[in-house]
This record gives structure tokens, sequence and C-alpha cells, in this order.
């Protein structure tokens, strides 16, 4: 336990001084940091066309419908972190990964680093302490940012901090499945490029590529999270293909998680949560076991 106390310390230490992670992390600090202003923006603009139109109807003598945003969400100031977290957080975390796994081979110190007494079950769990604390780390700077913004810009209760909190909880779970997918494609691939490709394509296909073809019955659905509304273009073959690939459209489970999170989503049937929560941390956990097998399986002796 102590060598990969220390394995994980190496690595939160060289990860924060990694210029490709910090280059990431300072965007997605400044995108936190915009999405609350642009979600409060968006309603505030709306708010004035309503009262604009409101008053001329009351003068008309008309009577004012109420206000679309009378019982909105606080915390929907933040929709926009669900799609950041997708791209930029998604990102972040595969960098993150794959720096951990190609260190020790780039610098050409993995055949001294084992010829120590460490076992590869130590190095592994070393690396992964090292990855899961930067990770929240960055979830914890970020979560701090939509505070701050968001409680200057709208009042904040008890109950809208722990879902904000809740939010990039949930949100760090999601992200640490691609930082494993990188993790172990460093470890697994001789080639470098091909290395940092293949969860690249993963992160495609999971962000774009399967959302596209799930949303087949919402055609707003790989942008919005919103439940598939089945009054909306009623075909055999999209409901088919709709069926068939939903499940493991990783980013559209977390998106409509987090929608719930944030209150944004309230009236999501329960069943259909759990299922998005169970799909997510399923996600993480065959990362992780996939991050197993890759250093059970690694050479220690080629590098």
């Amino acid at each position: 336990m102590k060598n990969s106390v220390t394995i994980a310390r190496h690595e939160i230490q060289s990860l924060f001084r990694e210029r490709t992670f910090i280059l990431l992390l300072a965007v997605f600090a400044a995108m936190t940091l915009a999405s609350a202003y642009i979600g409060w923006s968006s309603q505030h603009t709306i708010d004035q066309v309503y009262i604009a139109a409101a008053e001329q109807m009351r003068q008309s003598g008309k009577v004012a419908p109420p206000s679309p945003f009378a019982d909105y969400p606080h915390l929907a100031l933040l929709k926009n972190m669900m799609i950041y977290i997708t791209l930029i957080g998604g990102l972040l975390a595969i960098s993150t990964g794959y720096a951990a796994g190609m260190r020790e081979r780039k610098a050409g110190v993995v055949k001294l680093l084992f010829s120590r007494p460490v076992g590869k079950e130590e190095f592994l769990l070393g690396k992964l302490l090292g990855i899961a604390f930067v990770l929240a780390a960055v979830m914890f700077l970020d979560a701090a940012i939509s505070l701050v913004s968001s409680a200057a810009l709208v009042s904040l209760n008890v109950q809208d901090i722990i879902r904000l909190f809740s939010f990039y909880g949930f949100s760090w779970v999601y992200l640490l499945g691609f930082a494993l997918l990188g993790f172990s494609s460093a470890l697994v691939k001789d080639d470098e490029v091909v290395a940092l490709l293949i969860p690249i394509i993963f992160w495609v296909a999971i962000t774009f590529v399967l959302p596209e073809l799930a949303s087949a019955l919402y055609p707003t659905g790989s942008l919005n999270p919103t439940l598939p509304q089945t009054d909306i273009l009623q075909s055999p073959t999209l409901q088919t293909i709709h069926g068939a690939v939903y499940p493991f459209s990783i980013s559209e489970h977390y998106k409509e998680t987090a929608a719930t999170i944030l209150n944004i989503n309230a009236d999501a049937p329960v069943h259909s949560g759990i299922l998005n929560i169970v799909t997510t941390f399923c996600w993480m956990l065959l990362c992780l076991a996939g991050s197993s097998i890759a250093v059970r399986s690694f050479d220690k002796t080629r590098w």
C-alpha cells in the first residue's frame, strides 16, 4: 500500500505539470465560469421579452400568461455544463489517463520501477488513486466556480447546493471511465499515436455517433437532455434503431441523469433514472476492469 501511495503522489504531481492537462483545465474552468452567465443571459433575454409582451397585453385589457421562468429551477443556469463535460471534460479525462499510462514508458524507467519491490497490483492501485484524485480535484474546482457564479446571479438554497455538488460527483464517475480508457490504451499499444487515437475514437462514438442514432425519435435529443417524446416521428424503423442503440448511449444516460440531479428534468420516470445511473456506473466499472486487464498483461520488460 505504501508503494501505491508513493506512485499516486508522484502521479498527481506529474499531471499538474503536464502542459496539455493545464491547457485543457484552463479551457474547462473558463467554460464553467461562463456557463452560468450564458444560462442566465438567455433566460434574462426571454424574460425581458415576456415582460414587454405582458405589459402590452395588460394595456389592451388582456390577461397575461404566467412567466415561462416562474417555476424554473435555479440550477437550470448550468444546463450547458452537461455539454461541456461530455466534450471538454471527456478530452481532459482521456489526456489524464493517457499521460498516466505513458509516463514511465516515455521516460524509459519501466524496468527500473519494477526492479524494486513494486507489484503490478500496487502499480495499478497507485495510478488509479492518482487519476481519481486529479479528476476529483478538477470537479471540485468546477463545482466551486459554478457555486460562486450561480450564487452571484440567482438565490441558491441548501438543496440547490447539494444538487450542484451531486451533479459534479456524478460527472466525476462518468469522466473516470474515459480516463481509465486512456490509461489502458497507453499500456497495451506500442505506438503512442495509436494509443491516444483509440480512446478518442471511443469518445467520438460515445459523445456524437451513438447519441445521434439514439436520438432518432427526437431530433433535438443529442443536444438537449430530454426523454424520448413518443409522439414524435412514430416510425417503426426509427423506433427499432432507438431501441437497439439507446442502451449503449452512455452520454445520453449521463445527460438525462445530470438533468434530473439539477432538477431540470424533474418529471423523469424513476425506473428510467435508475437505469441511467446503473448504466453510467457500469461504464466506469467496465473501464476499470479493462485497466486491470491491461496492467496484468503489461510486459514490464519491453520498455
